[in-house]
């Protein structure tokens, strides 16, 4: 009689238990999370993800793909903005960045961030409880929970080891905190399968990796690519004739922006009405890479303007199938 009477009180109070300490991790660890933001040399191209601060160090860590296009980069806790200093590592093997923090502005907020211990891989254990902190799809500071599945060979690097983790994220969440249940950090979120063909399948940096690439400082962030950005100015001045010589030099030489740089030389065709010669390079553009749907667009226009009215709906819906901003704004270049 007594079991039936207390199991379901038990059980109750172990879920409460559960979930006061989420909000106390929440509250222990979230205001070390930064949200960082990386504003490419063109300004075509932002790059949103997490970060963490190391306050006793004086890092904010991330991955670097959060600032794979180089550029600008920023960083916030909250509203809280973070004065950020030398670049200590951007290692791209890796997927480490680390850079220094100065503070904050206000000053006086720097106070108020906590300081996380940090765990090395070697404590770590399967089944251990686990939690991520992140800002994912631009949600900020999201918490989920989880369990520390195992340590696994990095498939590009046997020799180094991942976290496997099931606590959910996704895209934004790169950079962010995984923490144990004491709210140590043990890792850097930095994959997830998201192709439906597998479930809680995340994996985090061991913090051994951040010390690595720390020790072996790397700046790999790319250089601003000069042509490209005279090619990208002359273009928003208006002056095709000049942007078209310039691009396509960037074009030749099959660099990052080769792409980018073809579809504004598709454009000053659109612009300059050789509807033919814009609707062959869109193609063009379109055989190399289906999923553009800045392209799709374009071509949409071109197609609508040489009255092939069924052919022009169909990329057009194709666009804003790959890109729904696409059905409220065209394009912004």
């Amino acid at each position: 009689m007594l079991r039936a009477l207390f199991g379901p009180l038990l059980f109750v109070g172990a879920c409460a238990q559960g979930q006061d300490l989420g909000v106390r991790i929440h509250q222990q660890v979230s205001g070390a999370v930064a949200w960082v933001q990386s504003v490419a040399p063109d300004s075509m191209s932002t790059l949103r993800g997490s970060g963490v601060v190391l306050k006793d160090r004086g890092w904010l860590v991330s991955n670097f793909h959060v600032w794979a296009q180089g550029g600008v980069l920023s960083a916030r806790l909250g509203d809280v903005p973070l004065r950020l200093g030398r670049t200590i590592t951007a290692d791209k093997e890796r997927d480490v960045l680390v850079v220094e923090v100065l503070g904050t502005t206000p000053p006086g907020a720097w106070a108020q961030v906590p300081t996380l211990p940090v765990a090395t891989a070697a404590s770590l254990l399967p089944g251990m409880d686990c939690y991520a902190l992140g800002n994912p799809r631009g949600v900020e500071l999201t918490i989920s929970h989880g369990l520390l599945s195992g340590l696994r060979p990095h498939l590009k690097d046997p020799t180094q080891k991942l976290i496997q983790f099931s606590a959910p994220i996704s895209a934004g969440n790169s950079g962010g905190a995984l923490v144990d249940a004491r709210g140590t950090l043990i890792g850097i979120p930095t994959v997830w399968y998201d192709d439906g063909g597998g479930q809680a399948l995340n994996f985090a940096l061991p913090w051994d990796r951040v010390l690595q690439a720390v020790a072996a400082p790397r700046h790999d962030v790319p250089p601003p690519d000069e042509a490209w950005l005279r090619g990208w100015r002359l273009y928003r001045e208006g002056d095709c004739r000049q942007a078209t010589d310039t691009l396509v030099k960037v074009v030749v030489a099959q660099g990052p922006f080769a792409h980018k740089a073809a579809y504004l030389i598709a454009r000053c065709f659109q612009r300059g009405g050789h509807l033919q010669e814009a609707r062959a390079a869109f193609e063009s553009i379109l055989a190399a890479d289906p999923a553009d749907a800045y392209t799709c667009y374009r071509l949409g226009e071109v197609l609508f303007t040489q009255g092939e009215m069924r052919s022009a709906m169909e990329y057009r819906a194709r666009a804003m199938r790959l890109n729904p901003d696409l059905a409220d704004a065209e394009p912004f270049y």
